[in-house]
């Protein structure tokens, strides 16, 4: 029992001596530390703004191509579709002119020329 009383007091006594130290520490640093933490918190809030506005511009970059693929895949198929009407166009005034395979051939020479470009 009186290792308990011994110990308990020993442990009253740091706590004491903790919260000396401490309290000049705070004394001495006090400013410094609210300083530093006011500092800390303005970076942190930055950080997080850029966090912020660096995903609105991807969201928007993703938005912005997305609209980019669209229109060119409505492009491609509208230049699609107007080579399929020329090349069906071709192919029955071959039919009416009773046109011979050099012609054709150069009809589709010429296509595939404009598809590569």
């Amino acid at each position: 029992m009186a290792k308990n009383t011994e110990h308990n007091n020993e442990t009253i006594g740091n706590q004491q001596i903790d919260n000396r130290i401490a309290a000049v520490r705070d004394l001495i640093f006090g400013e410094n530390i609210q300083q530093y933490n006011s500092e800390f918190q303005e970076v942190s809030n930055k950080l997080k703004a850029l966090q912020g506005e660096t995903k609105k511009n991807l969201e928007d970059s993703v938005s912005h191509l997305e609209n980019k693929l669209a229109d060119l895949e409505s492009l491609m198929e509208h230049k699609f579709q107007d080579l399929n009407d020329d090349l069906e166009k071709r192919i029955a005034d071959l039919d009416d002119e009773k046109a011979d395979r050099k012609k054709l051939g150069k009809a589709l020479e010429k296509i595939a020329m404009m598809l590569q470009e």
